[in-house]
Formats: C-alpha cells, structure tokens, sequence
C-alpha cells in the first residue's frame, strides 16, 4: 500500500439514488482560513441559482453542488474527501491556471484491482470496498484566487451561477471544479512525462488504456524513451471499450481544413471562444496573407489593416504580440469574411476571447507548418471546411477517442486530458471553453471512469435524504453523458440546504426542472414521480 502526492493542472454529501447501491458521497473539505478564498464575507448577489449572498457563500455552494453533482453519478461505499481551497496560482495578464488538482495519495494491489497497477485513492477505495487509508483525505484541489485582477487574466472573472449561463468573458466556476474533481476521481496518469518512468516502477490503470498511433504501440509496451516521445505525438488514443463504443454517439463528425489550388491538403484545426462558430457554411474562400503594414510582423495583424484589404477573403495571420480575438478583429474590419490563424509552433489550441473587442468572424488555428505549406503558395489557395465522411472529430481513424499530446509538453496538461479536437468540447479538455455545460453534460468522462473500474449508477434521481424515487435516470438513456438526474439530484440537496420552508423550496427547484424539461432530460413517464417528490 504505497502512496505519493500528486497533482494535475487546468489551463480550471450526496444521497443515495434509489435501486442502485450506494451512491458516491463526497464531501468537500474547506481548506482556506476565515476571511479568504472559501471564507470570503465580501456582500454578493445571488446569481444564476445560486442563492449565496457572500462570494465565499457562492464559492461553498457551487463546489458542493459539483460534488453532489459527481456523487450522483458515481458510486462508492466510501466517503471521498476532498480538499479544497483558494489559493494564488500561475497567471499573467492574458493567460494562467484556473485550477489544479489531483489524486493526494496512490494505491496497488489491493483486493480487486489489476496487479502491480497504481490507482486513485477514491478508485482504490470504490473498487476495494473499504476505505485504504482511513486517516486521509483522498483528493486535493485549488482554485486561482487572482483571477480578474491586475496581471491575472484581468479581463475576466469567475461566474458562480448554477444553470450554465456563463457571461461572455466570465470563467463557469462549476465547470473547472467538476474538471478538477475530475482528476481527483482519476482522469490522470502516473508517470513521469519528462523522463518517461512509470511511478515507482509500477504502471497506472489510466495509463493502461492509453495508446500511440505513431508508434503503434500501447503506452505500457514503451520504453521509458519512446513515452517521452510519445507524449509530444499528438497520436495519443484511449482505447478503453466503454469510451470507444460512445464516440459515434458523443462527438460531431470531423471537419477539417481543405485547401486547394496551388497546394491540396488537409488540416485539422483549433477553434476560438469567440466569433461565429466555423463550419462549411460560413468558412470557405480564396485565402490572402495579412499586412498591416507594420515594419515589422505585418502578418501579424496586431494593428488595423487598410479598409477593404481582405475584402471577401479568409485571411491568413500569424500567431504573436496581441491576442487572437485582436487579430480577427482587424481582419474582420478590413473585411474578412473568415481568419486562419498560423501557430508558431507545431500544434493547435483553442483561442481565447479578449472583452476589449468584439470579433463575429469564424476563426481558426492550424499548426507552423500548415501555416507555412499554405503561405508557399499564396496567393493561389483556397479554403473550405468540409466533413470528412465517418469520421469524428476527437477520434482516431479507429473511432478511438483522442488524448492531448501538443508538440510541446505542457505541464499539467499533456496527457491527463481529452484532446482539444473533441466537438462538441469536452468538460476534460485542457482549457475551460465558452460552450461547456458541466451542470449537465460530462460527454464521454463517465465511460472513461467505466473503462478504469468505477461503477456507474444507473438509477434514478432521489431526493428527501434518498427517500423519494424522482423517476428521472441520473443518466439519459438517448444522450451520451447528459446526466439530468444527477442535475435534479444535486439542485434538490442544495435547495434544501439552504431553505427550509416548502413554498422556498419549490421556488428554489422550479428553474432546475424547467431547465430540464426544455433539455428533453425528464422523461413523461417521470412527472407523476415529480409531483411525489413535490417537483
């Protein structure tokens, strides 16, 4: 029964659901001192369904409710403990970490795991039945206590709202902790990036599942050397059944980048938290190179470029000096009708929104050297985003879903995450986008957890201490990863825990159910149950 400290980085009690064994409870641990973070007395108003009136009120509310969130969806007869805290984390002006988090201890070898592997402690714990290590806590967590102010992505803030209506520039709260209890609950690997060495010597059951298309090789099967390679492959595949057999179901067809006339290729691409969402309707056209007529960096469209330069063209800019949303807004006003923009190193992310402007033009990223290929034949190039046919985006050719493995290694990052080619965009992706709905949508997270061990319920809501049966599933029997009941499961604890009178209650739960009902999540033969339960 070995143990280590560990943790994962983000670029950010429950009851017992009726006829299923026992529901996860996890119980969050209030780490910050009176006064900050967690604690914090500054007046707030309630907001988005959130009915706290402090911003450390807000903070515990959202945080349980992503607990009980998770609780609902997992099951385990042990308490999982959860340490969490507001704490000053990497940041920069246009840039930083929203969270990170992690599995506090490790385990092998216990009764029903695959020998000589490490997992969690709140897996080993499910699996085992028992608690392995009765004096800890099994996860850690922290939250950037500098947001929004000078020199930490001050443009921006956290939203602490319950319903998923996340403000353009704002950060979802309980999107990054179900991201960051996410990882706790094991969405990481155990070995050293750098060097490539498993744990102690000993390989991890997400580890397991993980697979490199550039090699063809299965992580265990590599080298030290070869991880190490692998990691910055951008091949890296999940090949767990559960996952697999869902990704028809949960991710969009794959669209790339064509391009044609001096050069024929294909790319795939980043996409921006800003602007029109790119597709075949609204990105295709001959492609010009930007000049801004800068002296230097004039590709880089940091400054206005002449009225009309791009006119009805996809405009082609480099990565560098500004932000992106910057970038696409010039080439918007000089009259764009799409951006490409150029990475200046051999990968593709997601791209920021910048609150100062407002681009509406489809943007997006292709790596250096699809850059590069396509700036060798300008101006003869053409741009289209075409569906390639039985593909998904996020998947292999296989249809095995994709793992995040940059060019460069990004610490924290690399690995331990869904890739950024996942669409719709998946709640354990490397950065928190705009279109997440982690109060309702966990995508292909729970089949992973499935894949490694973690029993699923597959229940019903329950609400009144797990005394009244909701008839709603915690998981949709039609949408990959919509989890309604765990939603109503987890509004209903909040509710009541912070009203106690019935009239308060109802009104506290309305905008749930309704939010719900327009989802499609409460199945007819659910509201005669509903109306039991007082919903």
């Amino acid at each position: 029964m070995n143990k280590t400290l560990l943790a994962c980085a983000l670029a950010v009690a429950s009851v017992a659901a009726i006829g299923t064994a026992q529901a996860a409870t996890i119980i969050p641990v209030n780490m910050n001192a009176a006064g900050v973070g967690l604690n914090d007395p500054t007046p707030a108003v309630p907001v988005g369904n959130n009915p706290g009136k402090t911003v450390g009120e807000q903070r515990q509310i959202v945080y349980q409710f992503a607990a009980d969130l998770w609780g609902a969806v997992l099951e385990s007869d042990v308490d999982i403990r959860v340490r969490a805290q507001f704490t000053p984390l990497a940041c920069e002006a246009a840039s930083g970490v929203l969270g990170s988090a992690g599995a506090r201890f490790i385990q092998r070898d216990f009764e029903g795991a695959v020998p000589a592997t490490w997992y969690g402690e709140a897996l080993a714990n499910a699996i085992a039945g028992e608690n392995l290590s009765p004096t800890e806590d099994e996860i850690n967590s922290n939250f950037n206590s500098n947001l929004g102010t000078p020199g930490c992505l001050e443009n921006s803030g956290w939203y602490y709202g319950l319903d998923g209506n996340t403000p353009a520039g704002r950060i979802n709260f309980l999107d990054v902790v179900m991201h960051e209890i996410g990882h706790g609950l094991n969405f990481q690997g155990f070995h050293n990036l750098t060097t490539g060495a498993p744990q102690s010597g000993f390989t991890d059951i997400y580890s397991s599942f993980v697979y490199d298309n550039a090699t063809s090789k299965a992580w265990n099967a590599m080298t030290n050397a070869e991880r190490v390679a692998a990691a910055k492959s951008d091949a890296l595949v999940w090949t767990g059944d559960e996952v697999t057999s869902q990704v028809p179901d949960a991710l969009g067809p794959l669209v790339r980048l064509f391009v044609s006339g001096g050069l024929t290729a294909q790319y795939d691409y980043g996409t921006a938290a800003f602007g029109a969402t790119p597709t075949p309707a609204n990105f295709s056209g001959a492609i010009v190179l930007v000049n801004d007529g800068s002296p230097t960096n004039a590709s880089q469209g940091c400054v206005a470029s002449p009225a009309g330069a791009y006119a009805g063209k996809v405009a082609l800019v480099d990565r560098g000096t500004c932000a992106f949303e910057i970038k696409a807004n010039h080439a918007q006003n000089a009259g764009a009708i799409a951006v490409i923009v150029a990475n200046n190193v051999e990968a593709i992310a997601g791209m920021a929104e910048d609150p100062s402007v407002n681009a509406t033009v489809p943007t997006i990223m292709v790596a250096l050297s699809a850059g590069n290929a396509i700036k060798t034949v300008l101006p003869n190039a053409n741009a289209a985003l075409q569906a390639v046919p039985g593909s998904f985006a996020g998947s292999d050719t296989q249809g095995r879903a994709r793992l995040y493995s940059p060019a460069v290694l990004a610490t924290g990052s690399t690995f331990s995450h869904f890739d950024v080619s996942h669409a719709p965009n998946a709640l354990m992706e490397p950065s928190i986008n705009q279109d997440l709905d982690g109060n309702l949508r966990l995508d292909l997270t729970p089949a992973l957890y499935s894949d490694m061990g973690w029993t699923l319920n597959q229940g019903n809501a329950a609400t009144r201490n797990g005394r009244c049966d909701t008839g709603v599933p915690v998981f949709d029997a039609d949408v990959i990863g919509l989890v309604g009941g765990a939603n109503l499961q987890a509004a209903a604890a909040m509710c009541s825990s912070t009203i106690k009178n019935k009239a308060g209650l109802a009104s506290c739960l309305a905008p749930f159910v309704a939010k719900l009902r327009s989802v499609g999540a409460i199945p007819a033969s659910a509201e005669a149950s509903l109306r039991k339960c007082s919903l």
